[in-house]
């Protein structure tokens, strides 16, 4: 099925400033729904965007903490609205209700799995030094590559850097979890070491996505947002360099600073 980012809509546009109501065409994002099955059970049903599906999945997975690498993958299969995932290890996943992954937040509905708590900390990977303007020029780059929301306005957007400010991976969903997920998934496929790299995205740092981070050995996650109290105490306890409103030429370091190397001295 071919990817549809955007869809043309007739909306009457009021504009008060210039005493004016008329119909334009605008652009709008379509919403996909994905049911994944993992090892012939199911286990979650994705509202998103309809790019790098496979990617999300098996980003999901990883920053889940549910798989510690690809090699623990067998197959994945895609059927229209469907992907069949099978893995070398068993899972428990007896749910009468699939998880409903939501665009605002990992919801869940009916019984379900218990939540998948960070798996490890990134305390060793004190070796990778980011000099702040390639942290400052990473946020350029995303927001330049964010096409479907300056169309719409409607998605999130993520990318993933190594540590001389090289793009990695890049994605734009209307949840903030699944672009997270997506960027995961590519750099997965392509083999990238987590522990030398940031994460920026532009979503709020809440405890579940600095955990996503922290499950793949990320070191640094960036984003143009506020971050939660939560999300400070997990990228603490983690030991995960976490800054947020990074916007223009300034960014705020919350915890393990360590990382970001002093250039004005």
């Amino acid at each position: 099925m071919e990817d549809i980012l955007t869809l043309g809509h007739d909306v009457l546009k009021v504009d008060l400033r210039r005493n004016s109501m008329k119909y334009v065409r605008d652009k709008i994002v379509p919403e996909r729904q994905i049911e994944l099955y993992v090892n012939g059970k199911t286990y979650a049903v994705f509202l998103c965007l309809g790019s790098k599906i496979k990617e999300l999945i098996v980003g999901h997975l990883l920053t889940e903490g549910l798989i510690d690498g690809i090699h623990e993958i067998e197959s994945v299969n895609v059927a229209e609205n469907k992907i069949y995932v099978h893995l070398a290890k068993e899972l428990n996943l007896s749910l009468e209700k699939p998880r409903i992954i939501l665009t605002m937040c990992s919801g869940r509905t009916g019984k379900v799995l218990p939540h998948v708590w960070m798996k490890r900390s990134v305390k060793e990977a004190h070796s990778i030094k980011v000099n702040p303007r390639v942290i400052i020029e990473a946020i350029k780059k995303l927001n330049s590559k964010a096409c479907v929301c300056k169309e719409t306005g409607a998605t999130h957007s993520s990318a993933l850097f190594n540590e001389r400010g090289e793009l990695l991976a890049f994605s734009e969903d209307i949840g903030r979890h699944n672009t997270i997920d997506k960027v995961v998934g590519e750099a997965a496929f392509k083999g990238v070491n987590f522990k030398k790299t940031l994460l920026v995205s532009t979503g709020r740092l809440t405890s579940e996505m600095v955990v996503k981070a922290a499950n793949v050995g990320i070191p640094i996650i960036v984003s143009l947002s506020a971050p939660t109290d939560r999300g400070i105490k997990i990228a603490e306890l983690a030991g995960l360099t976490l800054i947020g409103f990074a916007r223009g030429k300034r960014f705020n370091v919350y915890t393990h600073p360590e990382r970001i190397l002093n250039v004005f001295t």
